[in-house]
């Protein structure tokens, strides 16, 4: 099957690697392109749109060309039932009667054209360089991000990562299903999203409110994981017991301090060990870290403010053990 995605203008390149990692979790990746904010997906597998927070919009492949032939393009579509067609401009303009001549192609050729509940709605996504022509198969409900804002929750606490990218960032772990771990998982921003989404999930925070709160947020979304009051210099769990680990470091200044060198060389070589072999962990920060354990998947960024930048980082354990990290940090 070939999909077309439209990814989010927020951080195309952290949506491109959120689809990449769903679909190798759920299947086979036969190959892929991308244009701007389109995303092509050769794939074999099952459905993870259900997964998707950075795609707004995910279409079956129908064929692709240069602006010009679009209308010959159309005249090969063969559709059954009644039809709609909404063209979207990825920074191109689209021209306002564009929709309603192709429609008018489908017409003569014998389909029923239905504005508000059609059988088939045909995307048409333009880019400076080609058109993609796709049936939509899936439209990202917004909704519920909002819904489930930090500010809504029983506990909050302020520069929480907000749930879309919340859930992109669980995604990075290519985890269809498994064992959750975030050692320093504050409100439980992570936790929710990956419970939400049927992961298993066990959190852990050095503060007991911080715990207390967190248990809070877990039973207002009815979500069932273990909690509890630990060091992330010291998860006390055995080795390679959890399918993937996500978390978010506390933010400090880009200065070194000696209690900040010992969180990041303890805290990562203790994440490492409790991961299996192959699985991934994702490590959010505002550092530019120089060491990490293990195999670099991915490296992203997210700017808050003119102060602060998220740092993503995805790196997956390998068969042999990294030397310590307490020199190179």
């Amino acid at each position: 099957m070939k999909l077309i995605f439209l990814l989010s203008g927020e951080n195309a390149g952290l949506a491109k690697a959120e689809v990449l990692s769903l679909a190798a979790a759920f299947g086979k990746i036969m190959g892929y392109e991308a244009d701007d904010r389109i995303l092509l997906l050769e794939f074999r597998g099952e459905n993870f749109f259900h997964r998707l927070a950075l795609s707004h919009e995910a279409s079956e492949f129908i064929s692709s060309c240069p602006y010009e032939e679009l209308k010959a393009e159309f005249e090969k579509i063969s559709l059954t039932g009644s039809c709609c067609v909404r063209a979207s401009g990825i920074g191109v303009k689209v021209d306002p009667d564009l929709e309603r001549r192709l429609g008018a192609v489908l017409w003569r050729k014998g389909l029923r054209i239905d504005l508000t509940e059609p059988d088939n709605l045909v995307r048409v996504y333009i880019t400076r360089k080609r058109c993609y022509i796709g049936l939509l198969r899936f439209r990202q409900e917004k909704k519920q991000f909002r819904d489930r804002l930090p500010n809504r929750r029983p506990f909050f606490m302020p520069v929480v990562i907000l749930p879309k990218l919340s859930r992109a960032i669980v995604n990075l772990t290519s985890l269809k299903s498994g064992l959750v771990l975030d050692p320093m998982c504050g409100t439980g921003s992570f936790l929710i999203e990956a419970g939400l989404m049927g992961l298993e999930i066990c959190g852990m925070d050095y503060y007991r409110d911080i715990v207390e709160g967190c248990r809070k947020n877990l039973e207002f979304f009815n979500l069932d994981g273990e909690v509890l009051q630990g060091d992330a210099r010291a998860i006390p769990f055995k080795d390679r017991s959890f399918d993937a680990v996500v978390t978010d470091y506390p933010y400090f200044r880009a200065t070194r301090s000696g209690t900040e060198n010992d969180l990041y060389a303890r805290s990562l070589e203790e994440i490492y060990r409790v991961l299996k072999n192959g699985k991934r962990a994702v490590i959010v920060t505002n550092l530019d870290l120089k060491w990490l354990p293990g195999r670099l998947i991915l490296k992203g960024e997210q700017r808050v403010h003119k102060s602060l930048t998220r740092r993503i980082y995805v790196i997956e354990k390998t068969d042999f053990e990294p030397r310590s990290a307490q020199q190179r940090l």
